[in-house]
């Protein structure tokens, strides 16, 4: 059976809804049963559509995958910046600022462990979820980074770059550890030394406000 004809783009409320049924369908079997074990008539099935649906909208299950990771990574953004812009009108200091990336960042890891690892251990083994990663990946460093420069004056550090990389770098594996992994720390000690850590390496004054 060939797949390959014009993917459905959801327009209408009822397509859209169609479509969103399918990707929480997809969650929740990837995460029960794992990607591989998982295939586009169950996918169908628990998200109560036709397999034709299914493939108005998806190629395969791999398609559907990237997606799902899409729409992980512009929920991150989103959310992230949506708050660096917000703090900037309240005149919270450097600290304050990072303690509420931190908290957004955790809502963010909503998703099942079991998928998120399924995500993660998929970067390392395919070539599509690594590529899509790694672009998605950089766009937000270098968002991060134009940030810094708006903020300059206030910051110690002198290398944008690489301390937007530094900073997305111990995001990542912290909010890793406690939404993917059984982290041995409790997850307040943790945020509360994401916290310190980044604002002490940031910003010349901590506790200043901006």
């Amino acid at each position: 059976m060939s797949h390959e004809k014009k993917i459905r783009i959801p327009q209408q409320t009822r397509s859209i809804e169609k479509k969103s049924r399918i990707v929480d369908a997809a969650m929740k079997l990837f995460s029960e049963k794992g990607f591989q074990k998982t295939n586009a008539k169950e996918i169908a099935s628990e998200a109560h559509v036709s397999v034709g649906t299914f493939y108005a909208y998806y190629t395969d299950k791999k398609a559907l995958l990237l997606d799902i990771l899409k729409r992980h990574i512009t929920t991150v953004d989103q959310t992230i910046f949506h708050k660096l812009n917000a703090s900037m009108q309240t005149g919270i200091s450097g600290r304050e600022i990072m303690r509420r990336i931190v908290t957004e960042a955790h809502k963010t890891h909503h998703h099942p462990p079991e998928l998120l690892r399924t995500l993660l251990a998929m970067r390392y083994t395919d070539t599509d979820i690594a590529r899509l990663s790694e672009t998605q990946n950089e766009a937000l460093i270098n968002k991060l980074a134009t940030f810094f420069e708006s903020i300059q004056s206030k910051l110690r550090i002198t290398d944008m770059s690489a301390a937007a990389r530094v900073v997305s770098n111990a995001f990542e594996e912290t909010m890793h550890s406690v939404a993917v992994f059984d982290s041995k720390i409790e997850q307040e000690r943790l945020f509360d030394a994401l916290t310190d850590m980044t604002a002490t390496y940031l910003f010349k004054d901590p506790d200043c406000p901006l």
